[in-house]
């Protein structure tokens, strides 16, 4: 649990939510308005903010593990 807090208390998992959040406000504005225009302008803003995100997951895996160091 506490690595869950930590996590969520990390600024590039805090913008993949805000990512998120934009993806369904866009879709509730299609859905009210009848228009395309919102979700594709919430789509790529979630595309955008969630790639802090990825380059923090690609730099974990990059990185050799702690076991193959101790060799």
């Amino acid at each position: 649990m506490r690595k869950l807090l930590a996590a969520i208390s990390r600024r590039p998992f805090q913008l993949y939510l805000m990512g998120l959040l934009c993806i369904f406000a866009g879709a509730w504005a299609m859905g009210e308005y009848h228009s395309m225009v919102p979700m594709a302008l919430a789509s790529s803003a979630g595309l955008m903010l969630s790639a802090p995100l990825l380059r923090v997951l690609l730099g974990r895996a990059r990185r050799p593990s702690r076991a193959s160091q101790r060799r």
